[in-house]
């Protein structure tokens, strides 16, 4: 009879904290952030101007996007933790 050894174990990811009006890039496709705490708004950014679409809340994923004629950030409307999702 074999053992079976343990399944190898992700690597945690840290979390970030971003204090109200604080902006995080989520312009990476291949990753995705789950709020663990507070509220960030999300906007599109063309040309320096943002506009602002969507507010996702603790327990939500956001997803990044692929820039292309623009960007999409985060910003903290409160206090927020989030942690990427490779």
């Amino acid at each position: 009879m074999s053992t079976l050894s343990p399944s190898p174990q992700a690597e945690p990811q840290a979390a970030c904290r971003i204090q109200q009006d604080e902006v995080l890039d989520l312009n990476t496709p291949e990753k995705a952030w789950h709020i663990h705490s507070g509220t960030v708004a999300l906007c599109r950014t063309v040309d320096g101007i943002r506009r602002c679409f969507f507010t996702a809340h603790a327990g939500e994923v956001i997803f990044g996007v692929s820039a292309q004629d623009s960007g999409l950030v985060a910003i903290a409307i409160e206090p927020a933790v989030i942690t990427a999702i490779p």
